[in-house]
Order: C-alpha cells, then sequence, then structure tokens
C-alpha cells in the first residue's frame, strides 16, 4: 500500500502500540508497531463499509469498551470493533435536510462517545450523534444542527481538552476551534451560539490543523500552506499569535502536542517532521 493512499492515521488511545489508518480506497487499515512493516488487519469492501476516502477517524469509549469511529467523504459513518474489522457493528448516511454530509473532520467532546462535531466541504460544522436520538430533526441523519461560519470547506477541528484540574465549576468540553480553506481559525461555544464568537485571520494561505494546548486553556497552534507554524495565546492577543516560525517553504499539514505540552510536532507535504521546544512563557 502506498503511503499517499493514507488520508487519515491516529494512535489507539486505549493500545498504544496500535496505529489505525484510513485510505483514499475506503479501507482502514491497522498495524501493530510491535510486528513487522505489514498491517495486522485491514477491513474489506463490503456494501455497508466505506467506499469513499476517509478523512475523518477516531477511538472512543473506555479501555474495556471502545469503538473506531470513521466517517468517508460520502457522509458514511461506519463504527467498528478493532478486533473485527469485516463488517462496521453500524453503518449510515449522514444527512442534514436530506442531502449528503460529506466530512472532512471530526472530534468528540470529553468522556463523549455518541455526541460529536464534524467539519465538511459545504463550509460548515455540524453537531451530530452516532446513534440518533428523539432530538434529531426527521429530515436529518446522525445530525442534530448546524453551524454556518466559514467561507470555504473545514480542514480541522479541535475540541477544548478541558483538564479537571483547570476549572471544576465550568465545563469547556464543547469549546471548539475550526480552520479552513478560507484562512481563518473560528472559535465557537455551539452550547451559547450558532455564530463563532472569534475569528483568527493572521494567515495568507489555507489553514490545515489547529490544536489546542493540552496545559494551557488559552493557548493552541495552527498552521498553514505557506509553511508557517502560529502559536497563540488568546488570553494575551486576539489579533496577533505569540510565536509566527517557519523552518523552510513546505506545506505543514498536521500538528501534534506532546501530553505535557512542551513540544510541539508538526508534519508537511515534504515529508519530514519537526519538533519545536515551547517554552512555559511563551504559552
Amino acid at each position: 500500500m502506498c503511503i499517499r493512499d493514507r488520508t487519515k492515521v491516529i494512535n489507539n488511545p486505549f493500545q498504544p502500540n496500535l496505529v489505525i489508518a484510513g485510505t483514499y480506497a475506503g479501507y482502514l487499515v491497522v498495524w501493530d508497531i510491535r510486528a513487522k512493516a505489514t498491517p495486522v488487519l485491514k477491513s474489506s469492501l463490503t456494501r455497508e463499509a466505506h467506499s469513499y476516502p476517509i478523512y475523518a477517524l477516531d477511538v472512543v469509549g473506555t479501555e474495556n469498551a471502545n469503538t473506531v469511529v470513521s466517517i468517508s467523504n460520502d457522509g458514511r459513518l461506519c463504527t467498528w470493533q478493532m478486533e473485527m474489522l469485516t463488517v462496521p457493528q453500524r453503518s449510515f448516511e449522514m444527512k442534514c435536510r436530506n442531502k449528503e454530509v460529506c466530512a472532512t473532520c471530526m472530534g468528540f467532546p470529553l468522556e463523549e462517545s455518541n455526541d460529536f462535531y464534524m467539519g465538511a466541504e459545504d463550509n460548515s460544522l455540524y453537531f451530530s450523534q452516532v446513534v440518533n436520538t428523539a432530538e434529531m430533526p426527521k429530515d436529518n441523519c446522525g445530525v442534530v444542527e448546524s453551524f454556518p461560519g466559514h467561507c470555504a470547506p473545514i480542514t480541522s477541528i479541535s475540541l477544548h481538552p478541558t483538564p479537571i484540574i483547570w476549572n471544576k465549576a465550568r465545563d469547556y468540553s464543547h469549546v471548539m476551534l475550526s480552520c479552513s480553506m478560507d484562512w481563518s481559525v473560528k472559535l465557537w461555544n455551539p452550547k451559547v451560539g450558532k455564530t463563532p464568537m472569534a475569528t483568527f485571520e493572521n494567515a495568507q494561505d489555507y489553514v490545515f490543523d489547529v490544536k489546542w494546548s493540552p496545559m494551557h486553556p488559552s493557548a493552541f497552534a495552527s498552521c498553514d500552506a505557506e509553511g508557517f507554524v502560529d502559536l497563540w495565546d488568546i488570553s494575551a492577543d486576539t489579533e496577533n499569535p505569540v510565536v509566527r516560525c517557519r523552518r523552510d517553504n513546505a506545506i505543514v499539514h498536521r500538528l501534534a502536542w506532546s501530553a505535557d505540552g512542551k513540544r510541539l510536532a508538526t508534519g508537511g507535504a515534504n515529508g519530514v517532521i519537526n519538533v519545536y521546544n515551547v517554552e512555559d512563557k511563551v504559552c
């Protein structure tokens, strides 16, 4: 399998030795980093499974009971048991007002395994559910509510990590960031309103990824098609990032924080991974 076929790659948080990837052809593929380079599991192409590129992928639940959730670009959502990828547990097409929702990314609030948010090609965010409830509109499937705001497809979303150590009295789990091909990052709280709380427009090209800091409640990082990596602290400045850097001219597609928030890894179109030290005084 060519590395370019992999459209989304994540680690299983409950089994760190397992790496899960979605592919352009609609397969789920699992590697065990303790074994050789060939995959240990692979899904089948069935009527219930994916046949379009998988751009949204996550593992939710607990250590003893967890589920892989995947959404392909045609709007099909599937849930899987890690030990059995031959047939999905659940499979349905996500729809809003009887129109397919072409997902590009998704994120679950902390400790949530049913409710989630999804970014799409039609420039909107969606509050969605894996298992439909009574609050679902009749002409929707999997989608509870839509949140327009961007002017181009959404490339990534990041739900606030909300560690209890920050504030036991407040719930920030539905506060999220979204970034888009409209060159912007937006801050949302869907529990409060359907419009963005703030917009950050420092970039001069597509913004491909955004991630909250796991330790600093007002800090996040973003990256763009010009190769810039920006660190923001919205408690200090909402107009400009506190740090803006570029290692080379290669597009930066993805970001990942270390668990302690002291390092930031970036991956770009040139296949190079850079790791930055983030000083405490910065964020």
